[in-house]
């Protein structure tokens, strides 16, 4: 039976009331699942730690794309969804959580009861084929997702000290920017909150070229990232600056620099002042 989300919330019939109760009025709404699971999650400072490896693995010079690359290269949209709430909600113990497929599915906005299932399949497989994840058949037909480490390598720990981490703000869920962002957006999101300069700037170049050669993603994909993080009003050109380039005859060339705007900033640096769209 298709369940649509208008459908999915319509208001509780009161006690007594002799309609018939349509079992196509006990979904939940996408956001309110994503809520509940977030509040589950007790994270007090309300940010998701990835470490820099699921975005880019080794160390400069010798670096190369990292899981996110795959994701972005075969369009696989909803295992990246499924992949950061399980980063959010997966906070100790063994780094599991246990949830019908069903549960899953709402997040992502499937409220099929039979695609719904299928399509978080899907994602857990091709998060299980870059070994982000294991899955196991856990209590009253639910499904238990142990979260790995970003790189694939082992089972799952905190960030240490000294390890490069980015934040992702519960901010991402709770105005929307799951929906509203395309998947080159989500993926430029998550690479600019990753772009911490040694004296704490809240500024950052994103050159087309160097961001896809270290991430892997086509130039195309970043500019059409920026644009969409841009338009959405997560982030803002914020001045130039001058780098030292054979490119050019002066060996020194002009480029843009960005800063990721309030609540979507990263913690913990100053937010940049909202600009004059009038200017």
């Amino acid at each position: 039976m298709t369940v649509t989300e208008e459908q999915a919330t319509q208001p509780e019939l009161e006690a007594g009331d002799p309609a018939e109760v349509d079992d196509t009025s006990v979904h939940m709404t996408q956001e309110r699942t994503i809520e509940l699971l977030l509040e589950r999650s007790k994270r007090a400072n309300r940010t998701v730690p990835i470490r820099r490896d699921f975005l880019q693995l080794g160390k400069a010079p010798n670096t190369e794309p990292g899981a996110l690359r795959s994701l972005v290269a075969s369009r696989q949209e909803r295992a990246l969804d499924l992949y950061l709430l399980v980063a959010a909600v997966t906070g100790g113990g063994d780094y599991s959580v246990t949830e019908w497929s069903a549960t899953w599915a709402r997040t992502i906005g499937v409220f099929d009861e039979k695609t719904g299932p299928s399509a978080v399949s899907r994602a857990w497989k091709a998060l299980k084929d870059l070994d982000l994840i294991t899955t196991a058949r856990g209590k009253g037909r639910r499904t238990t997702v142990t979260k790995r480490l970003e790189d694939g390598s082992g089972n799952y720990m905190p960030p240490g000290t000294g390890e490069p981490y980015l934040q992702l703000p519960f901010e991402y869920w709770e105005h929307g920017l799951h929906t509203t962002l395309t998947l080159p957006g989500k993926a430029m999101y998550l690479i600019a909150l990753a772009q911490r300069r040694p004296h704490k700037d809240r500024r950052f170049p994103l050159t087309h070229a160097r961001i896809s050669q270290w991430y892997g993603l086509a130039e195309r994909t970043v500019a059409n990232g920026i644009k969409d993080l841009i338009e959405h009003g997560v982030l803002q050109q914020d001045g130039f600056e001058y780098y030292e380039t054979l490119a050019v005859p002066s060996g020194r060339a002009p480029r843009p620099l960005y800063a990721l705007r309030e609540p979507f900033h990263h913690r913990g640096l100053p937010v940049p002042a909202l600009k004059d769209s009038s200017e």
